[in-house]
This record gives C-alpha cells, sequence and structure tokens, in this order.
C-alpha cells in the first residue's frame, strides 16, 4: 500500500494545516498534521514508528518544501502533539528525536504510556490477559493473543514529555483542547478556528475500536458516547479532519451515523444474549471469521459492549455458582 496524497486545508488566520497519510502497519494508513500559523509549526501524531512509517514520514514532510513551497525543516518545529498514546500515533516518536527536539505535548491521562512506556505495557498486557480469560478464551489461543499484542509495543522506549494538557486548555495559544476517551484514556480532539483535528475520535467510517474500561481506565463506550455527545454540541466546525481517512465536511453526519451503528451493535448483544453467552462466545456471533489481530480487537469490542449493557443492569450472569467456585469459569452473560 502506498501513503494517499498530502493534502492542504486552511483555518482562519491564514493557518496553514497540511494532512500527510502515512504507513503505519502494512495494511493501514494514519494522518499526521503539520500545522503552520506565521513562524509557529507543530506536528500532530508521528505515525507508528514500525515498517514504512518513518520513511513515509520524512518523505512527506519534505514534500512540504518541494510541492508546497513550505520554508520548513524540522528544526523549525515548534511542538510536536500526541492526539492520543496508541502505537500508530506516537511511535514514531523514537526516531523523531534524532530531527527535532520541539518539546512533546499529550493529554495527562496519556502521559505515562509515554514517559513509563515499559511499565505500562508489563501493567496493560496483565489487564488483558485478566480479560482473555474472563471472557472465555482457551488457554492455548491466550498465548497467541497476548504474544500478537506484544510484538510491536517492545519496539518502542520510554521519550520526555515537557507539557501535559486536559479539557479545555488551549496549547501555544492555538489548539483548543476536548477531552474525548473511549477509545483511548487520554485521547483529544484539538480545535483550530473553524478546523477540528477529531484524532480517533470521529472517522469516516462506524467502526471504531473501543476496549472496555475493565481492561483500561477511560475507556469503553459509556465514555465514548458520552465524548461523542460533547463534540456533536460543537456548532462552529466547519471541517473535522480524522487520525485515518479522508477529510469530512459534515462531522455532525458522521457522529449519528456513528451513534446508530453502536446502537445497532448493542441491539445485536442483546438479541444474542438471548441465550446464556461468554464473551467469546458473543465475539464469534459479532465478528465471524475474525482471527490474528483482529479477533484480539473484536473481543475487546465484545466486551465493551457487554460491560455497557451488564453496567445497566440489562444483563445477569447465568452461571453465577460456578463462577463463585472456580475463577477459571468464565461468566456467561444473559438476558434471563
Amino acid at each position: 500500500m502506498s501513503p494517499e496524497t498530502i493534502t492542504r486545508h486552511e483555518a482562519p488566520g491564514g493557518v496553514r494545516i497540511y494532512r500527510l497519510p502515512i504507513r503505519v502497519f502494512p495494511n493501514l494508513t494514519a494522518n499526521v498534521y503539520v500545522v503552520i500559523a506565521g513562524d509557529y509549526a507543530a506536528l500532530v501524531d508521528t505515525g507508528s514508528g514500525l515498517g514504512d512509517s518513518d520513511a513515509d514520514l520524512r518523505t512527506a514532510f519534505a514534500a512540504l518544501r518541494s510541492d508546497w513551497n513550505e520554508r520548513l525543516t524540522w528544526t523549525d518545529l515548534r511542538r510536536v502533539i500526541i492526539t492520543h498514546a496508541h502505537i500508530d500515533h506516537y511511535g514514531g516518536l523514537t526516531a523523531l528525536r534524532s530531527l527535532t527536539d520541539a518539546p512533546i505535548a499529550v493529554h495527562e491521562l496519556d502521559r505515562r504510556v509515554l514517559t513509563h512506556h515499559e511499565e505500562r505495557f508489563v501493567l496493560a498486557r496483565r489487564a488483558l490477559a485478566a480479560f482473555l480469560r474472563r471472557a472465555g478464551v482457551s488457554s492455548a489461543k491466550q498465548t497467541v493473543l497476548l504474544h500478537l499484542y506484544g510484538w510491536s509495543k517492545n519496539l518502542f522506549r520510554s521519550v520526555d514529555v515537557a507539557t501535559t494538557f486536559r479539557e479545555g486548555d488551549v496549547i501555544d495559544d492555538l489548539f483548543r483542547v476536548y477531552h474525548a476517551p473511549g477509545h483511548c484514556p487520554g485521547q483529544v480532539c484539538l480545535q483550530i478556528g473553524d478546523v477540528l483535528l477529531s484524532a480517533d475520535h470521529v472517522l469516516p467510517q462506524t467502526s471504531i475500536f473501543l476496549p472496555p474500561e475493565s481492561i483500561t481506565l477511560s475507556t469503553g463506550l459509556d465514555h465514548y458516547l458520552r465524548a461523542l455527545h460533547a463534540i456533536d454540541a460543537l456548532t462552529d466546525i466547519r471541517l473535522a479532519l480524522g487520525g485515518h481517512g479522508a477529510p469530512m465536511d459534515h462531522i455532525h453526519d458522521w457522529i449519528v451515523r456513528i451513534i446508530d451503528a453502536q446502537e445497532q451493535r448493542l441491539e445485536q448483544v442483546r438479541a444474542l444474549c438471548r441465550e446464556p453467552r461468554t464473551i467469546a462466545e458473543l465475539t464469534a456471533a459479532l465478528y465471524p471469521g475474525v482471527n490474528g489481530y483482529e479477533e484480539l480487537l473484536a473481543l475487546q469490542k465484545a466486551g465493551a459492549y457487554v460491560e455497557y449493557l451488564d453496567m445497566r443492569g440489562e444483563l445477569t450472569i447465568a452461571n453465577l455458582a460456578d463462577v463463585d467456585l472456580d475463577e477459571g469459569v468464565a461468566p456467561r452473560y444473559w438476558r434471563g
């Protein structure tokens, strides 16, 4: 897969925003943004640092000079902002440190993923292992999935973070911060005038990865839907630029589609839970045919839906006595 075309977008006050699509995984492209306002320039996200990602980023950055007549070098960057601490958005920081010493900024809830990466990985892997056992995944498959989870995480090393931010902050008098958890604890959307960098919170698609909060706090469907409604309440957004995919002229239409898709998936879970099912069994019914890393993501999404309904009293555990007697028994959820 080759990178898509760079696009340029305008925000009020002559602010120029360049969308740099780069390969982050063999079959996945993510958007990195360069924002230029007068003599100020910031990089928003960095790609994954895996495979061709770093090379794609360097090539795209050079194209700003050769194809777009921007007199910009890596040393001109005044800030690097990470929208959320998923590897396809922050993994390029390792290589980037040899090109620029621009200070890094990230939401306070994602800071330790960058500054204490090894620690966070160990704890996250342990939480994921507990979830897979509780979901009813076989021991053999647990081993495979945990290996898949960890293969890329060890390629990143901790970096210093100069600045953390939170809801309502304004970074460098330019980026207004909206905290949008659910997909990731510290995910943010960044408003520049009438343009919103919507990260992975609002994308031009309706399938969004949501892990359950039982794995990572401030994730899950409840946080995600609340944050979607908060962004939907913004009335002055002309253009949204997501962490993946094409620009969105009608962000509110996309939010409606995304919420509808989540409600439809919840209805599927409700229907499936007319019979007692483990999370692994629900995953097989909701996402038939997935395997490998896609299966790991699907299990977590199914877990997020079960968690959402369970916390609202819509599900109960059919085999509670067995679960009480043996920690190795996976709960079977149903609407009995």
